[in-house]
């Protein structure tokens, strides 16, 4: 072979080298899995805040559409005091360094104590978590109004999406046509019906005395509905009382009751203890609005 040949080949396998090495490191930094960090891993929001987020960086931007999977807990309900467009996952586009969950925050009329939401990722292989976690804590903004009467508060179960408005009545007669007892009519005194969010309604001291009665309605929802009543007012402390709505029972209303008021003094029926639980419960076939 002669110089001149020897001396191409030469050249031509060191550029063939190098251009062996070159595509080695790219190929390496491309496969490498990317870390990924939560950015405020604590917070805490007004509930009037409207919305609420959790934002993951990536260490890179990812080569490839990133799916995330999550789950949810602490003491805010799910559906009662927010809800989110999912409830297992998020996917960072491809190019991207950053993924969003979104939470939408209830700013309902009940006084409640402050409630957390816990998120907690975990990796699906293709990515690494330097921070999983975060705590989003709702700080309520209802005043106690609990001095100036019979405050009562309507809260629900996690599940799916449902309404339930919360009224207040007095002048309600009842119907015993046929054995069944049912309300027939009524004056609707207070009444509390977002359509997201817990309810609250209130029996003023300055309202005329007499009989009262709390209503619970099922707007809207395809599921049963574990309730709680929970009452606070003069010589009333965290009285509550449980019940639930069947699937079956959309649309119907319940009475209970009744609340006798004395100026601020709260009884019901005739005994001198105030507990919910002793309430006689009624049905009532129409919407309360």
């Amino acid at each position: 072979m002669k110089k001149t040949e020897l001396l191409l080949f030469g050249l031509f396998a060191m550029l063939t080298a190098a251009i062996w090495v070159s595509c080695k490191k790219d190929s390496g930094s491309g496969s490498k899995t990317p870390s990924a960090s939560i950015k405020d891993t604590s917070q805490s929001v007004n509930e009037n805040v409207g919305t609420a987020s959790v934002i993951v960086n990536l260490s890179a931007a990812a080569s490839q559409a990133l799916k995330l999977n999550f789950t949810l807990s602490g003491t805010a309900i799910l559906n009662g005091d927010y809800e989110t467009d999912s409830t297992a996952s998020i996917t960072i586009p491809a190019g991207s360094s950053s993924g969003t969950l979104t939470f939408k925050i209830f700013d309902d009329p009940a006084t409640e104590q402050s409630k957390t939401i816990h998120v907690k990722f975990t990796s699906s292989g293709n990515v690494t978590f330097a921070t999983s976690e975060a705590t989003i804590t709702i700080q309520d903004n209802d005043p106690s109004r609990a001095s100036t009467g019979l405050q009562t508060d309507l809260t629900w179960d996690a599940g799916s999406l449902v309404d339930l408005d919360m009224g207040l009545a007095n002048n309600v007669v009842l119907d015993t046509t046929n054995g069944n007892v049912t309300v027939k009519s009524f004056n609707l005194v207070d009444s509390s019906v977002n359509v997201k969010g817990f309810e609250s309604v209130l029996i003023k001291n300055t309202n005329p005395d007499g009989k009262y009665y709390l209503i619970v309605a099922y707007v809207t929802g395809t599921r049963t509905v574990n309730f709680t009543l929970t009452s606070n007012g003069p010589n009333v402390s965290n009285a509550s009382f449980p019940d639930f709505f069947a699937a079956s029972e959309l649309g119907q209303e319940f009475f209970y009751g009744p609340i006798n008021k004395a100026g601020s003094t709260y009884s019901r029926q005739s005994g001198a203890i105030f507990d919910l639980s002793q309430m006689k419960h009624y049905v009532y076939r129409g919407r309360i609005k």
